[in-house]
């Protein structure tokens, strides 16, 4: 009679062991794999291109704000011409120049490939004048 009762005994911590074994295997799995996907993750990407950008006829006297994507480049007043450079920080950039006095906003898509943009102010809109 004893001898059953400790053969019972010795079933119910060999299934506990069993669980214990696999619980502590599914955790190291995903902690293993939560640190790999956080490594991949923090590989960040970075660019070569510039963009030399030049503010040129009709902004001298005025106040603007210049952005590329959501970062200012500029803010304040131009005296004569403003050249600005910025290196590419992201997949696709955008170029925002704000007009201070009647808060215009003129929208501009700036290639991967980087380069040297010129702007100038005519009847009230900015126009890009590269040749």
């Amino acid at each position: 009679m004893r001898l059953k009762h400790l053969q019972t005994n010795r079933q119910f911590m060999l299934g506990n062991t069993i669980v214990f074994v696999g619980v502590i295997f599914v955790v190291v799995l995903f902690v293993y794999l939560s640190l790999r996907m956080q490594a991949q993750k923090s590989d960040t990407h970075y660019y070569t291109e510039i963009y030399n950008i030049a503010l040129e006829e009709g902004f001298a006297g005025g106040a603007y704000t210049v952005y590329v994507n959501d970062s200012i480049l500029f803010d304040g007043a131009i005296a004569g011409t403003q050249a600005l450079e910025v290196k590419r920080f992201a997949e696709e950039s955008s170029l925002l120049i704000v007009d201070k006095a009647t808060e215009q906003v003129s929208i501009f898509e700036l290639p991967t490939d980087g380069g040297t943009f010129r702007f100038a102010k005519k009847d009230g809109e900015v126009v890009q004048t590269n040749p």
